[in-house]
């Protein structure tokens, strides 16, 4: 496409979400049973996270529910700082880690929408230093076949992370130093790119799924087709249409007092605090924006962009991306035959499995979770959004579980099965 109407299309854009800010406001909040919620049950739910921040579940639980655009439920307690003690808050902020792949998702989303890339259209024509990439075949390198942006959306591009496995492939991204057990080691995503061409592939891309960089050099495709950083452009064509401010990949000084410790639950009790707001290479004074894990948000900031795109890429009057595409998101993408045994299906950047109710499986809920136990889900068919934060590295889920078993309780009246 030639530079002049690329750059055209990418102004067009910006200039519609711009104008249409004007009719973007804060999520309303409406009474629980006027959206068909027993409120009793929902009083249980405020007690039941009470009780497990008491038991040391987690230092703190942030917990925000909407049905039909509007919130139904919030609920807040603990700590957010388990150094200084201090407080967690609505306004709090946390680390959602690969909970940010499904919003680079969206991002490339956005780019297919506006014909500038397209879901089919090789990765090389972006990353031309990927020419000749390779693949394992067995012990040998093979030529890659051609990955694909779909592949990238799909996590089945053949890349992986390098930290939780033994093969050839992940030796050598240890060797690359590429990243350790949390850390990202590399300083921008030019340079994982450069890393990664020397690398062979752990399959071929669409055979297989597997977790890794995918999200990451997906958002290195969304930097070098709009021509801005991830960051300005999350905040630009994500972030600020829907009135959003707290969403960063680096932590401002100024929100500092917002963003608290990330922690390990010790086996005999107490937390092992791993980062904090005085020292977090991840987060604070980075140069690595990570499609795949590096968002630091509210709850409500990541619930109204959850609530966008479950209303067809739609917050308020403005629309983010066209209903088609956003249907992208709900539909599985993920062929059969690189589905792992008794895994999900997988869309665009969300993970697709069936609910259960009372061990029958009575519809479907779309969702992806983070590293510190953060998890969010949308179900279609009851038209609810669930976000649920904490920050514990090793967290059991029994937050995410109780939220899920009294939500639906209180919208059905059954025992929801996680």
């Amino acid at each position: 496409m030639p530079k002049l109407i690329h750059k055209l299309l990418l102004l067009l854009a910006g200039s519609i979400l711009t104008l249409q800010m004007s009719s973007a406001s804060a999520m309303t909040r409406a009474d629980p049973a006027e959206l068909g919620f027993d409120t009793a049950t929902l009083d249980e739910l405020r007690g039941q996270l009470d009780q497990l921040v008491r038991e040391g579940s987690a230092p703190g639980i942030s917990v925000m529910v909407a049905r039909k655009g509007q919130v139904a439920f919030e609920h807040v307690v603990g700590t957010l700082d388990v150094e200084t003690g201090a407080p967690l808050k609505a306004d709090s902020l946390f680390r959602i880690y690969s909970m940010t792949k499904p919003v680079t998702a969206f991002a490339a989303l956005q780019l297919v929408d506006q014909g500038l890339i397209g879901a089919d259209t090789p990765v090389t024509s972006v990353l031309p230093e990927w020419k000749d990439l390779t693949a394992m075949d067995g012990e040998s390198e093979v030529p890659a076949q051609p990955m694909l942006l779909s592949h990238l959306l799909t996590h089945t591009s053949g890349l992986s992370y390098g930290y939780h496995g033994d093969t050839k492939v992940d030796r050598m991204y240890r060797a690359a130093g590429i990243i350790d057990d949390w850390d990202y080691l590399t300083h921008d995503l030019d340079e994982l790119a450069a890393k990664l061409a020397d690398i062979p592939l752990l399959f071929q891309p669409g055979s297989r799924w597997h977790y890794g960089f995918s999200s990451d050099v997906a958002g290195l495709v969304v930097e070098r087709v709009s021509k801005l950083k991830l960051d300005e452009y999350m905040h630009e064509r994500v972030f600020k249409p829907l009135g959003v401010e707290d969403a960063y990949f680096d932590v401002p000084p100024e929100a500092l007092n917002r963003f608290g410790t990330n922690q390990y639950r010790k086996p005999d009790g107490g937390w092992r605090i791993q980062d904090t707001p005085r020292e977090d290479p991840e987060f604070i004074d980075v140069s690595f924006l990570s499609g795949g894990g590096g968002l630091v948000m509210t709850t409500e900031a990541f619930t109204r962009w959850a609530v966008m795109i479950a209303n067809g890429g739609k917050y308020g009057d403005i629309q983010l991306l066209s209903e088609d595409t956003t249907k992208l998101m709900f539909t599985n993408q993920l062929p059969d035959a690189a589905r792992a045994a008794g895994s999900n299906p997988h869309s665009f950047g969300l993970s697709i499995s069936p609910r259960m109710t009372e061990g029958v499986a009575t519809g479907l809920t779309y969702s992806w979770g983070g590293a510190a136990g953060t998890r969010f889900w949308i179900d279609l068919q009851h038209e609810l959004v669930v976000v649920v934060m904490v920050q514990v590295l090793n967290s059991t889920g029994r937050e995410v579980r109780t939220v899920r078993e009294h939500v639906y309780r209180a919208l059905e009246g059954k025992k929801s099965i996680p």
